[in-house]
């Protein structure tokens, strides 16, 4: 039968770091001698997943939170466990949130995800190589998650700042470009991604409060509290670049509203110095026999001079009063 797509094991030793073991290790070790442990599960045939998280003694509603087809953010407290929906901006052009579950036992901390996530492949190498977790339980583990998470958050926020700086600096060199182009998708990945911060912050800030036989956050608050100052940052920082971004945009709008303002002016312009001289060629196209011009020899030219005297005069008026400028 299908496996799911990916699974790995890992018990928390006395030395604060990782060691390899299989999911069946876990499950065949009794709650009382077992050692903290750590299951990451990747969705693969739904069928087989789902047995699996019933193996591990999951809560029946955090089975289904873990299948539904619309996760949502959330932390809830059961009688012996801990769930938690945390969205992850996952991929810089992703168009839907990608979810992290997160199901903590008594000494058991379980991942569950449907996408490849590099923080936690980098979390079980790093600390299977010799880093040390701050403590020996599942809670430093869980914060050590976030952590890395909210290290990719700061990475995405201060791509963001660089591009809309580059964006600003591009649109004072070349406004003639079409810019909406790139600050629309640009403003709806720095909303996705303020949406995910302000979640995550929630999601964080609730662990505060938690009481639970499956975390314990004492010795961790400092290092929790930390993880939340940085979201806070992190969720300033988008709306900062947000409102800069508004800012371009109001910017460009305007250029363009310069731009059909000069081209209205010159049509004023061009209108206006026409008026009188289709005042005079309508006059002299009336030709009744009474006007004496018409049978003047040096008429034509001299209508011909004064039309553009009064071209040359009407020039030199709107430059006087700065309509050129």
């Amino acid at each position: 039968m299908k496996q799911p797509a990916k699974q790995q094991a890992f018990w928390l030793n006395q030395e604060r770091y990782l060691e390899p073991c299989t999911v069946e290790e876990i499950l065949a070790s009794g709650a009382a001698e077992r050692p903290p442990c750590w299951i990451d599960l990747q969705h693969g045939d739904i069928a087989k997943f789902e047995q699996l998280l019933v193996a591990l003694q999951l809560p029946p509603l955090a089975i289904e939170a873990c299948l539904e087809a619309l996760p949502i953010s959330r932390v809830v407290a059961y009688s012996k466990s801990l769930f938690i929906g945390l969205p992850i901006h996952s991929t810089w052009d992703a168009e839907e949130r990608t979810y992290l579950w997160i199901v903590c036992l008594p000494r058991i901390l379980i991942t569950i995800h449907k996408e490849e996530m590099s923080a936690l492949q980098n979390i079980a190498q790093h600390y299977s190589d010799g880093m040390r977790f701050h403590g020996t339980n599942t809670s430093s583990l869980l914060y050590q998650i976030f952590d890395y998470f909210i290290d990719d958050d700061m990475a995405f926020t201060l791509r963001t700042r660089d591009e809309i700086n580059l964006l600003d600096e591009q649109l004072e060199n070349d406004a003639d470009e079409e810019w909406s182009i790139y600050t629309v998708p640009l403003k709806r990945k720095l909303v996705r991604l303020a949406a995910v911060l302000e979640d995550q912050q929630y999601c964080i800030g609730s662990l505060q409060t938690i009481d639970s036989e499956s975390f314990e956050v004492a010795g961790l608050q400092d290092y929790f509290r930390d993880a939340i100052s940085h979201l806070e940052h992190a969720s300033r920082a988008s709306g900062r670049q947000l409102a800069h971004l508004y800012a371009i945009q109001q910017e460009y709008q305007l250029q363009l509203q310069s731009k059909a303002n000069n081209r209205l002016r010159l049509l004023t312009i061009v209108s206006t110095i026409f008026i009188p001289l289709t005042l005079i060629t309508g006059v002299y196209g009336m030709n009744f026999h009474g006007m004496p011009e018409l049978s003047w020899t040096y008429g034509y030219l001299t209508v011909l001079l004064l039309m553009s005297a009064i071209v040359v005069a009407m020039l030199w008026g709107f430059w006087r009063t700065g309509w050129f400028k």
